[in-house]
């Protein structure tokens, strides 16, 4: 019998790649979003999402696992502390009671010495999980076509300069989104499988020894120029206080300044499976 599935913020990146991983299983698939996508899939149950509101809990009839991707930024909503804070407790209360296997997606940007918003607010969430029951994923830089590196790749192609933030002396480490969508998946089928798991490749690389790699990869002619973090992070309050709109944010230059280095073997033990490299991710997705 297939299991049934929901995805909060079905819409986005993340969650609209589980969409078509799983409806690729033949799962039955409930799309939590705020608006029914225009190129919307077929078979694919899409029912309204409102982080401000209370649950629906027919739409949670007969579901077995929710995935939880959803999440109101500070940039879009100064409310965004307690809307994901409120929306996430009654998540945590309907699964518990219905029993459901619940899934939250966070970042390595999430740690106790975090400096971003984002980073500082997605630890917070954590905290809520009871990690015997639940789990919580913690993703590494996500190589796909589509979220950040699409961003990236375009700035690259676009462009005879591409910026490296303090050097791009900063730590990365790298999924592939293919080994991201199998990951849930191995971990929704196994009732043992809960608590806290790191996905991302074991290997640490800077962010201009990424950068450059994706230069060869494009055959692009592309100078890469040097910008101190501060200065890029004065620049970006200066803008946002006048309602500019940069390439970049405060909240990304923030995040840059903390990143931190995660062990991930633990993880890639316990689900069995091999996580790509961040060279084998860039050709699949760039080649």
């Amino acid at each position: 019998m297939n299991k049934t599935i929901a995805i909060t913020g079905a819409n986005g990146y993340l969650g609209n790649s589980l969409v078509t991983h799983f409806r690729s299983k033949s799962w039955k698939i409930k799309a939590l979003v705020r608006n029914k996508p225009v190129d919307f899939f077929e078979g694919v149950t899409y029912c309204n999402y409102e982080m401000k509101s209370p649950l629906n809990e027919f739409d949670f009839d007969g579901v077995d696992f929710v995935v939880h991707t959803a999440y109101v930024k500070n940039e879009v909503d100064k409310n965004s502390d307690e809307i994901n804070i409120e929306a996430t407790k009654r998540l945590i209360d309907l699964c518990k009671k219905r029993k459901i296997k619940l899934v939250f997606l966070s970042s390595f940007s999430a740690h106790k010495a975090a400096v971003s918003h984002y980073g500082k607010h997605k630890f917070a969430c954590e905290k809520l999980f009871d990690l015997q029951k639940d789990v919580v994923l913690k993703i590494g830089f996500v190589i796909g076509d589509k979220g950040i590196l699409a961003e990236i790749v375009k700035r690259i192609k676009n462009s005879s300069f591409f910026p490296l933030v303090g050097g791009g002396q900063q730590p990365l480490q790298t999924i592939c989104i293919k080994d991201f969508n199998l990951s849930v998946e191995k971990i929704l089928l196994d009732k043992d499988l809960v608590g806290n798991f790191n996905l991302a490749h074991e290997e640490v690389i800077s962010m201009e020894v990424f950068y450059k790699y994706i230069v060869k990869l494009l055959r692009a002619k592309v100078s890469f120029i040097n910008v101190p973090t501060s200065l890029l992070l004065v620049a970006c309050l200066f803008f946002e206080k006048l309602r500019i709109k940069l390439p970049v944010s405060s909240e990304n230059v923030l995040g840059l300044k903390k990143l931190t280095v995660f062990s991930t073997l633990e993880t890639q033990n316990n689900l069995r499976i091999r996580f790509k490299d961040y060279k084998m991710s860039l050709k699949i997705i760039l080649c």
